[in-house]
């Protein structure tokens, strides 16, 4: 795992910057994308902390995967400070918005779908061209595996009447995920979607969840999981031998039945 390199979208807070966690204990070199760069700054020091070879193991590109080009210049910056291409891409970027259809803010449909629905495409897109060079050159995916894990979300796949709007998004992150996926496997490269149920981040303020629905919901489901928990299953999946491959998990705390 020392000798991987990784990229991480929405890496400054949340799962993304969990995962950074995890992979800086394994020495992983890492690209770190967000779109405040202050934040991702404290990030990249702290990784850098953590490294135990004595060598800076984390970069940063600010800016929001909005832009088409932000994983390329990702992928640009792995091969400026590695002379290499990342074989792990973690697509952790994204946002919520509480409500449905006909409740929730009509004026940010477009930044959402943007971010999670074009975002994740655009992501998907880079990554993939650049993996699929890298086998078409000769690259042994089975000593060293090429993996693309999405963050998707519990109600990617089943339907929540309460917050429709974001669910409608993450059905297309799961349904444009494991296109990929029956794409790609046959060429060498893991394509797997994480979906976890409830997790305690800053995702629920920063998308403008009800802090008291919230704390009513996590009494009746808890405890709820932590961003750590869902980096240890990435943290798992991508040790994985190169010839083995989770490609779709569902992790949610024991008490939440549903979504």
């Amino acid at each position: 795992m020392s000798n991987r390199t990784a990229i991480i979208t929405g890496a400054s807070s949340g799962i993304g910057k969990a995962v950074a966690y995890r992979f800086a204990k394994k020495n992983i070199r890492m690209v770190l994308n967000g779109r405040n760069e202050e934040k991702l700054i404290s990030t990249q020091q702290e990784i850098n902390q953590l490294s135990t070879n004595g060598e800076d193991i984390a970069q940063i590109v600010s800016g929001s995967v909005t832009d088409k080009t932000v994983t390329d210049k990702c992928i640009e910056k792995c091969e400026e400070a590695w002379k290499g291409s990342p074989d792990i891409f973690i697509a952790s970027a994204g946002r919520g918005l509480p409500g449905t259809v006909l409740n929730s803010d009509a004026g940010q449909w477009d930044d959402l779908i943007d971010t999670n629905v074009k975002g994740i495409m655009y992501q998907l897109k880079s990554i993939s061209g650049e993996m699929i060079k890298r086998i078409e050159a000769g690259h042994d995916f089975i000593k060293q595996p090429l993996d693309i894990v999405v963050i998707g979300s519990g109600i990617g796949r089943n339907v929540s009447p309460f917050n429709s709007v974001y669910g409608a998004t993450k059905f297309a992150t799961h349904g444009v995920t494991e296109a990929l996926r029956r794409q790609l496997g046959p060429k060498g490269i893991r394509v797997s979607l994480i979906e976890p149920g409830i997790v305690s981040t800053n995702f629920q303020e920063n998308a403008g969840y009800s802090e008291e629905w919230f704390k009513e919901y996590s009494k009746e489901v808890g405890p709820v999981l932590v961003a750590d928990d869902v980096a240890a299953v990435i943290d798992f999946l991508v040790d994985l031998p190169g010839n083995v491959h989770l490609d779709n998990i569902s992790i949610r705390p024991t008490r939440q039945s549903y979504p």
